[in-house]
């Protein structure tokens, strides 16, 4: 039984401490009104999500500042309630 727990734990533990997937992606539209962007991206292996071109909401409309259709990006997304949220934004090097 011990050894269950403290294999558990150390599941959860690695899953809090794991670095966020960031995924590259093209941005297609932007709505700094309803903070949402749509991203033509690469396959999010995190969440089992091939590559597709969707919408997305984003964590405050100020993160879109700077970004314009056609942009190369790379972004970390996070499920909240049931839709993905983009947590991180930034251009692509």
């Amino acid at each position: 039984m011990k050894r269950w727990i403290v294999l558990l734990a150390l599941v959860c533990a690695t899953s809090v401490w794991a670095a966020p997937e960031w995924v590259r992606g093209e941005i297609t539209k932007l709505n700094a009104e309803k903070a949402q962007i749509t991203l033509k991206h690469e396959a999010i292996k995190s969440a089992g999500m091939d590559a597709m071109t969707m919408p997305y909401k984003v964590k405050s409309a100020d993160q879109l500042k700077g970004f314009k259709p056609g942009d190369a990006v790379r972004f970390t997304v996070q499920m909240q309630g049931e839709q993905m949220l983009v947590e991180q934004l930034e251009h692509a090097k």
